[in-house]
């Protein structure tokens, strides 16, 4: 059941692509530092309230839940996606910028784990960051721990876990992600807006955004989700 959101056509472009200033959005809150990593993250209210329901049912299962990344807006997507897409950022210790001269490639690479500004569910305050962003954290006992946690209990409080395992169900897009949980509730409803006002002519102002059109970003990354997430 979907609640607490906006009328559809309340939903702008311009919220969907990150271009909105959570600080002076009434929709928005600060996330208080004792829930995250650092301070200056942001969330939807409706997810930030979900969220403190579910980290203190954690606690009390002795699992401790830390927000590392919440609202992302268009331009620190950018900044992030060009500074590995340019090779100023190392990433995975490549110059990918070298490693993969051709550009569709060299966003495909990056796209593993990064996604194109405006893209990016954390676009819309509903998703989240938990903990650790290696999935070899995963695979230590602390991390086991805190992924079966999750998983047996994230759903209880309107969170999916949003890019599972690529198989027969999901066989484009990032790869797994155990850290990345959405808030349903709101991001169902984002999600769909996204896919009817979104096109390609929006996806512009950074780096290889030619090759957003070319790689079908829409429905191979954006819409390539966990169906439970749909």
């Amino acid at each position: 059941m979907v609640c607490n959101v906006l009328p559809k056509d309340t939903v702008s472009k311009e919220f969907l692509l990150g271009k909105v200033n959570p600080a002076s959005d009434a929709h928005f809150i600060e996330v208080d530092p004792q829930y995250a990593s650092r301070k200056g993250l942001y969330l939807r209210k409706e997810a930030y309230n979900a969220f403190i329901k579910m980290h203190d049912a954690a606690m009390k299962d002795g699992i401790q839940l830390s927000i590392l990344s919440a609202f992302r807006s268009f331009n620190e997507q950018k900044e992030i996606w060009e500074g590995k897409w340019t090779g100023k950022v190392l990433y995975y210790g490549k110059n990918i910028a070298k490693s993969y001269p051709d550009p569709v490639e060299r966003s495909k690479y990056v796209l593993k784990y990064s996604s194109m500004p405006g893209t990016s569910r954390h676009h819309w305050g509903t998703d989240m960051d938990l903990n650790s962003l290696e999935l070899s954290y995963y695979k230590t006992e602390a991390g086991k721990k805190v992924y079966k946690w999750l998983t047996d209990n994230a759903p209880k409080f309107g969170f999916c876990q949003t890019y599972t395992p690529k198989d027969t169900a999901r066989t484009t897009g990032y790869e797994e992600e155990k850290w990345h949980w959405s808030y349903l509730p709101l991001s169902q409803v984002y999600l769909q807006q996204y896919k009817e006002k979104i096109t390609y002519s929006d996806l512009v102002g950074f780096a290889g955004c030619e090759t957003a059109k070319k790689l079908d970003i829409i429905k191979t990354y954006v819409l390539s989700v966990n169906k439970k997430c749909q």
